[in-house]
């Protein structure tokens, strides 16, 4: 993935403790250092909010890909706010009283395996994220990794042809870590999207399929993990790709959001 400035690296992470009580329309996307980032989950005191039904609570993990990062552009255009408006838009065209809450942590350059070394990590840690927020908990939890694996995997520097088991198995982790420290979890594998990269690369392109196929058989295999395919394709020159052939635009990142509510809901609906 591009390498970030000093800046840039310390304002990947959502503060989870205040954003996921303050209504979205009165909530700009605030971003931290990782010096003031918390995952404790301060309740609101306000007797009208407490009345009204919780909101689902959604949690998106992953690496540049979730915290929106678009070069040459500086900013971070992240998925989550898309995701939380169309899904919110769906619920109320539906005259339903559920509502979503989206946050999202994004790791710009980390592996899945590097994910899996700090799980506990109260800045950067799944696992400390989900174990961390409580009434109500997580009822969400959307991963999408691997692009960073496969680059480091089929780069010049491997040692050895990429193993697809091996590969997949930090994904893999991810999840189960999820599912093993909340009972009522569910979780939603995004599948890794192609790239420039891949398509001059043909041991990069076989492992990605590879491991969406992994990633899909793991789905299959539990019915407390689904899998969605990426909605879009790697095509040169579209407007939804960044110029690195690698990132997203921020049109990208927004189809990606709008496009993954559907199946989101569908499973947030199949848990109520």
């Amino acid at each position: 993935m591009a390498l970030l400035t000093t800046a840039q690296l310390l304002i990947l992470i959502i503060p989870l403790a205040d954003t996921f009580r303050t209504p979205p329309s009165l909530r700009p996307i605030i971003v931290s250092t990782v010096q003031r980032q918390s995952t404790h989950l301060r309740m609101s005191t306000d007797p009208q909010q407490q009345s009204q039904p919780s909101p689902l609570r959604i949690f998106c993990y992953g690496d540049s890909l979730t915290a929106g990062t678009a070069p040459p552009l500086d900013g971070l255009f992240p998925y989550g706010p898309h995701l939380e408006q169309e899904l919110n838009a769906m619920y109320s065209e539906s005259q339903s009283s559920t509502s979503c809450v989206v946050r999202w942590r994004g790791l710009p350059g980390w592996t899945s395996s590097t994910m899996n070394e700090y799980l506990d990590d109260g800045n950067t840690g799944l696992r400390s994220v989900v174990s961390g927020i409580r009434n109500p908990s997580l009822s969400l939890v959307i991963i999408l990794a691997g692009t960073n694996d496969i680059g480091f995997l089929t780069s010049s520097m491997a040692a050895t042809s990429p193993d697809v088991d091996e590969a997949v198995a930090p994904i893999l982790s991810l999840h189960k870590a999820c599912l093993d420290c909340e009972p009522t979890i569910h979780t939603l594998s995004v599948g890794i999207p192609g790239s420039n990269w891949q398509e001059v690369n043909q041991s990069a392109a076989k492992l990605c399929a590879d491991m969406n196929g992994a990633l899909q058989q793991f789905a299959t295999s539990n019915d407390r993990v689904s899998h969605v395919e990426f909605p879009f394709a790697y095509q040169r020159g579209d407007a939804k790709w960044s110029a690195d052939g690698l990132h997203l635009s921020p049109e990208g990142y927004e189809t990606l959001g709008r496009s993954l509510a559907g199946g989101v809901k569908q499973i947030l609906d199949g848990l109520q």
